[in-house]
């Protein structure tokens, strides 16, 4: 077994392990992917397992494609079998696989749509207008998210009962349920709803949970710490009573909870699988020692986690750079500067990565990478096929797959305008819902060869036959055109690729271009389906359905010339030799949003992120945090992140500037340096004695209390000179204040 001489003693022991329920922890860059496919891999060619009878899931396409490879790679020698005929993939893939050949068992069609998130919302807004239920109530975003979170917990419109009563919540429930409705009558199900209804579908046929039992003997989940309720009770079902179930995963790197992911999942694993057996994958191969045990002291701060020791044979390498900047300008012109010494370093710009908690961080360092001339990507934010014209192209293809779509129906029918206002919609949409017909079937009713309805949409009247002529013709020609072309016919025949060009500004070229890429990624879609299987239909529905299923991350190219720029949150799975964290203040990094108290959910979570992009480092950690920062409009003075402060001294390099700003922020939180800060013993006596050197404003301190004629007490937070400072006052802010015009009093 020549192919397992690759791996370390624990790595062997989990890959090896027999029959029955296994948990791998996987630390950090301990090879957990390198685990999962000889696992794989072990079972097929050591145990005889039927490669069929392997379902392996994970949560992105990327992660699922890497498995894939490693697998034909370690089977390559082996068998002929080819591992794209295995089930690997992510979970909403293998849950729409179920369902379009089972789904009609829940009365559902199996030619179903999928709706993505601005889909599902602009639903919601139709559904909320239909029961007038105003917006100024209930934020249609706010019903969105709770709708996303209520399915994650494996519930639906006819379980979900609320905690409280009250109007909000009998608004919120008779939207769930129209919206619930209006899904089904338009055949389409929303991303929450792939893994809900196989949940369901399950657990509704016992015969058919028995025989997907039998056809997956073994299961294997990578990321298991981010699984939800949905998730854990959909794998919970398959294992049955053999239990084959390894799950893989890392309670420290458990960053999801905000959509719906539930860490007790893996905390609880043994209480849920009574015979588990626990493999700890400790070392690390990916960062360098300081990197990794600087991490692993931040993280020991939290409370819900397993014992591990991450540690590296790797060596020692540079200290954690920490650099206080000015403000988000001073910070941009810093990380700049440092990506560019990084690359007269031989760095590679494409392994260099900028982290950031929140996308609007992102501005003020583009402009300056700009200025710079220094090649970036970002990613997140807004996605190719969330661009309004490319929207509007997939929705008259969304149209034509499934003419029961409503949504997709409201946002063409006038796209390109072609006279039908705002009123004559709505007047139409009445009807449809009164006569329980879609949208399209209200049309054909009225227009088709056998009209059964009468409706006078007066001047809008021949514009409505117009589009119902357009999408007939459509229609008849897509059972002889590879999507690509379809694609083609549509943007011409509609008229929308006209009237962009017709435009003649830079703007309208833009998405002339983005329509190009659009039909790009149609033409290698059909190269990719045709040439990985041979055998299988090039539909538009199955482009669109692979569309709806893709993640921004899944666009991620290592090999691209260009420095990386996103979220923790999208960097989660990658890795770089260079890593710059910027915006490390409190509200911010830990989030405003946060709960007081350092071993809070909120916090810990957010400690679990910072771990996170603190090891995706390799080689160089750069942390930086800024005194001001402008946020919503005002210019704020900010307090340095807890989590800087929980990195030991010894793995950092700490600049003279930085240590006397640290000193400042230390003033102004007395008590609160947690054992093994970047400070010595006798610094800390120092720091929480106060020193001259900060005395100034009438021998007002940071960190002083004082008390306002209007505004009342506040805490002193910085000294700008001789006679002014800025205060904070409890309900009402920072305020600068002159010492000329007001006088404050200490208390």
């Amino acid at each position: 077994m020549q192919y397992l001489n690759v791996l370390n003693e624990k790595q062997r022991e989990a890959v090896e392990f027999g029959d029955g329920p296994i948990l791998i922890l996987a630390g950090a860059g301990s090879g957990k992917t390198r685990v999962l496919t000889h696992r794989i891999a072990h079972l097929i060619r050591h145990h005889k397992v039927n490669p069929l009878q392997i379902f392996a899931v994970t949560f992105t396409n990327k992660a699922a494609d890497e498995m894939r490879h490693r697998v034909r790679g370690l089977l390559d020698t082996y068998s002929d079998f080819s591992p794209d005929e295995m089930w690997i993939s992510t979970f909403h893939s293998a849950c729409v696989r179920v369902l379009r050949a089972e789904i009609h068992r829940l009365d559902y069609s199996n030619h179903f749509t999928i709706y993505d998130d601005r889909d599902q919302l602009s639903l919601i807004k139709a559904c909320m207008k239909e029961l007038n239920v105003s917006e100024n109530m209930l934020a249609p975003k706010s019903i969105q998210g709770k709708i996303n979170r209520v399915k994650n917990e494996g519930l639906g419109a006819e379980t979900y009962r609320p905690a409280f009563g009250g109007p909000f919540e009998d608004a919120f429930l008779k939207v769930f349920c129209r919206y619930t409705e209006a899904l089904k009558q338009a055949s389409a199900l929303d991303f929450a709803d792939l893994i809900l209804l196989a949940v369901k579908l399950f657990q509704k046929e016992a015969k058919l949970l028995a025989d997907y039992q039998e056809r997956f003997r073994y299961l294997l989940i990578d990321e298991y710490q981010d699984t939800n309720r949905c998730q854990y009770l959909l794998m919970k079902l398959l294992a049955g009573q053999k239990a084959n179930i390894c799950a893989v995963g890392d309670e420290d790197q458990s960053i999801y909870r905000w959509r719906g992911a539930d860490i007790s999942n893996i905390l609880n694993f043994e209480k849920d699988f009574p015979n588990a057996k626990v493999f700890k994958l400790e070392e690390n191969y990916r960062s360098t020692k300081n990197i990794i045990e600087a991490a692993s002291h931040v993280i020991s701060n939290n409370i819900e986690r397993r014992d591990k020791d991450l540690w590296t044979q790797n060596t020692s390498g540079e200290q954690i750079h920490i650099i206080e900047c000015y403000d988000e300008h001073d910070e941009a012109h810093k990380v700049s500067s440092e990506i560019l010494n990084s690359v007269s370093q031989d760095y590679p710009l494409n392994q260099i990565a900028v982290f950031y908690r929140t996308n609007a961080q992102s501005r003020v360092v583009e402009d300056m990478l700009r200025t710079k001339g220094i090649q970036y990507q970002i990613y997140g934010g807004l996605k190719f096929y969330d661009r309004l014209e490319v929207k509007d192209a997939l929705a008259y293809l969304k149209l034509l797959a499934n003419p029961g779509d409503d949504v997709s129906f409201r946002r063409i029918v006038n796209v390109p305008a072609r006279g039908i206002g705002a009123v004559s919609l709505e007047k139409f949409s009445k009807k449809a819902a009164e006569a329980g017909l879609s949208h399209y079937e209200l049309l054909k009713s009225i227009f088709g060869p056998e009209p059964s309805i009468d409706l006078d949409l007066g001047r809008s009247q021949k514009n409505f036959k117009s589009f119902f002529n357009l999408v007939e013709g459509l229609k008849a020609a897509k059972g002889s055109l590879l999507p690509s072309d379809l694609l083609n016919f549509v943007l011409e025949d509609s008229g929308y690729r006209k009237s962009l060009s017709d435009e003649q500004t830079l703007e309208a070229q833009s998405r002339l271009e983005n329509l190009a890429e659009l039909k790009q990624s149609m033409v290698e879609y059909e190269l990719r389906a045709g040439a990985d299987t041979p055998d299988k239909t090039l539909t538009l529905e199955g482009f669109l359905e692979e569309i709806a299923l893709v993640s921004d991350i899944d666009r991620f190219d290592p090999v691209a010339p260009s420095l990386k720029m996103m979220t923790i949150h999208m960097a989660k799975g990658l890795e770089f030799d260079v890593v710059f964290i910027v915006g490390l203040e409190e509200e911010l990094f830990p989030s405003l949003r946060t709960r007081e108290g350092s071993d809070s959910p909120d916090v810990e979570e957010e400690r679990r992120l910072f771990y996170v992009g603190m090891t995706r480092a390799r080689k160089k950690l750069n942390l930086l945090y800024a005194k001001n920062r402008t946020l919503f409009g005002n210019s704020q003075f900010r307090v340095t992140s807890r989590f800087i402060d929980e990195i030991p001294a010894e793995y950092v390099d700490l600049k003279k500037a930085d240590y006397f700003s640290r000193r400042r922020h230390y003033l102004d939180r007395p008590g609160l340096a947690p054992s093994g800060s970047i400070f010595s013993e006798d610094e800390l006596s120092q720091l929480n004695a106060g020193e001259d050197a900060f005395e100034d404003a009438d021998g007002l301190q940071v960190g002083n209390r004082v008390l306002h004629p209007a505004f009342g007490e506040g805490v002193v937070r910085q000294l700008l000179g001789a006679d002014k400072l800025m205060v904070e006052f409890p309900g009402r802010g920072l305020k600068k204040i002159s010492l000329k015009f007001t006088q404050l009093k200490s208390m």
